[in-house]
């Protein structure tokens, strides 16, 4: 049967009242004069019933074309949804009262599809529940924090057959979908100018695609889900396989492998219209449909904000992912018109910092005038709630004006001569995270070995002509220094700790890497005087001895795909660049 005739009768199939030529779908190029011959023939096949009622010969006819089964896609780890993805991974998210992926398994049965596979991986156990609640089937992607949705596909690719592809986090504000289907297609919407997200369908009159591309000009997109014929699938499920594993595809989506193969996948465009399908992206874009969306995902993230600041959950508002940051993720928000950071602690962070230390020193910190923003903290948990600061401009170690605001900073801090009693020993907490490595990669435990040994003399030498030791910061990099004008805060207190000064003020030149008899210039600002000899090994030694922690660091934090990387080379230059020089000089 033709599309046209198609629709047809699978509107009979699926309408639950009495028949109504008014509520047929809307076919182009179908004429009221078609429909009635088409009708006409149904009858005289025994397709339907003088009633106008499906029959049993109907629903043979239709059967090629039934659905056997969706296949839901919920592995991702949902990182443009914090805070709530903290607690919960996005499909799980509740839209106006209802969890997303629980609305889209009903209308899916509502439908008449059967079979519903749910693919999961990030916090995988949280939709447990769902087989007991629906009776749905769970697939395990193990690779979801390292692979994109071709491996969701992958995983669960022994379901495909005539097969719905959803994501979890679509939303559907009426059903579309069906217990029958004509042909595999995409769901597209027009989306008028350029986008450098959206990938665009070109396709024939027949609606079939054609090609695709990226970015998108004025053109009908991919949007929403998608439907595998048999046809399709037989076609599609090799090309996948010959595609996993492969090296450089692990971020590919299910669709960059269908478009790399368009002319081998039949596949045609299904239009919708605005509306009609809802893809929640951000926050921001969940916010705006639902400005209750806080309230109805009651996380322990709110529930800390409310306890803190003594609010409601509607008075949360204007949630902002924060990107900087190497041990934690953090977000701004406002809260009765005020707007904080919240700082939720990395996996990486639990084992290397200790909490009650921060807290004493941000105390202090906070009692010197050097830090204000501190608000809450959590000593056993790690999280904190602090006051939002609005720079005018970024740090730059280059630049002598800022490098001035932050020694008058340390100068303060140095000079107070206050201590938390809790000492943050660089060869200490370098050899705990060794320790670490040896149980993860021996070649590389052996590499850091040698490393080790040769650094030995240096924090030998410093031990030997130890400084004054007080309060530090330990972690001076460009995102803890905020400028507002000419004020400059110094936040983010996680390694600091009772220490040789030294390690604090080698970071006015260290990172530019001065040559030697240019030190003076970024010291002056600190001491108003030229450095001795003396001074300038103990801080050459200091600066050799806090990138060689930082890179240790950096391959323990690399392990748990931290986002350390780019600093990782830098962080290994300089420790040999100070380390040569002091071990000539010692």
């Amino acid at each position: 049967m033709n599309k046209e005739q198609f629709m047809i009768l699978r509107y009979i199939a699926e309408s639950r009242r009495e028949f109504d030529r008014e509520d047929l779908p809307y076919m182009e190029n179908c004429s009221s004069v078609d429909i009635d011959r088409y009708l006409s023939d149904f009858l005289d096949n025994g397709l339907i019933d003088e009633n106008y009622q499906i029959t049993a010969e109907g629903l043979d006819a239709l059967s090629p074309y039934k659905v056997k089964n969706a296949i839901i896609l919920a592995a991702g780890m949902s990182t443009r949804f914090i805070p709530v993805s903290y607690e919960l991974p996005k499909g799980l998210i509740s839209v106006k009262g209802e969890v997303m992926t629980e609305r889209l398994i009903r209308q899916l049965q509502d439908a008449g599809v059967g079979e519903i596979v749910l693919v999961v991986g990030y916090k995988m156990e949280k939709f447990f529940y769902l087989r007991d609640k629906f009776g749905v089937k769970l697939v395990v992607n193990n690779e979801f924090a390292v692979k994109n949705t071709h491996s969701s596909i992958y995983a669960a690719r022994d379901y495909l057959s005539n097969t719905y592809i959803v994501c979890s986090d679509n939303y559907y504000p009426k059903n579309m979908f069906h217990q029958y289907e004509y042909r595999a297609f995409y769901c597209s919407i027009y989306l008028p100018g350029t986008s450098y997200v959206e990938r665009a369908f070109t396709f024939d009159e027949d609606m079939l695609v054609t090609d695709t591309n990226k970015p998108s000009h004025d053109q009908w997109i991919m949007y929403g889900h998608a439907y595998y014929s048999n046809d399709f699938t037989t076609r599609f499920k090799p090309i996948l396989e010959s595609y996993y594993g492969r090296p450089g595809i692990e971020y590919m989506y299910w669709e960059t492998i269908y478009a790399e193969n368009v002319n081998l996948l039949p596949m045609w465009v299904q239009k919708c219209k605005d509306g009609d399908i809802l893809e929640f992206d951000s926050m921001e874009e969940l916010e705006r449909f639902d400005p209750d969306y806080i309230t109805h995902n009651r996380v322990k993230v709110f529930e800390n904000i409310c306890r803190i600041l003594c609010c409601e959950f509607s008075d949360i508002s204007d949630i902002e992912p924060v990107k900087k940051g190497l041990n934690n993720r953090s977000f701004k928000f406002k809260c009765n018109g005020k707007s904080y950071i919240y700082r939720h602690p990395d996996v990486n962070a639990s084992k290397v910092i200790d909490r009650k230390k921060e807290a004493a020193s941000l105390r202090l910190a906070k009692k010197l005038e050097i830090d204000d923003t501190l608000v809450y903290i959590d000593e056993n948990e790690g999280w904190k709630i602090s006051k939002y600061i609005d720079t005018t401009e970024d740090f730059d170690f280059g630049n002598l004006k800022h490098v001035s605001l932050l020694a008058n900073k340390l100068k303060r801090l140095h000079d107070s001569k206050l201590q938390v009693g809790f000492t943050f020993d660089y060869r200490r907490e370098a050899d705990k995270m060794i320790e670490y490595e040896k149980f993860v990669d021996a070649l590389s435990y052996r590499k850091i070995e040698e490393l080790r040994l040769r650094m030995a003399p240096i924090f030998d030498w410093l031990d030997a002509h130890p400084w004054q030791k007080t309060l530090c910061h330990n972690d001076l990099y460009e995102p803890n220094m905020l400028i507002c004008g000419d004020e400059l805060t110094l936040i983010d207190w996680e390694f600091a700790g009772d220490n040789d000064i030294g390690y604090d003020i080698c970071k006015l030149f260290s990172l530019q890497t001065p040559a030697y008899e240019d030190i003076d210039k970024w010291l002056y600002s600190y001491y108003g005087r030229q450095t001795t000899d003396g001074e300038k090994l103990h801080l050459l030694s200091c600066a050799s001895i806090i990138y060689y922690y930082w890179y240790i660091w950096g391959i323990y934090a690399s392990q748990n795909n931290s986002g350390v990387s780019d600093y990782m080379i830098g962080w290994y230059d300089k420790m040999n660049h100070y380390s040569e020089e002091v071990l000539r000089r010692i």
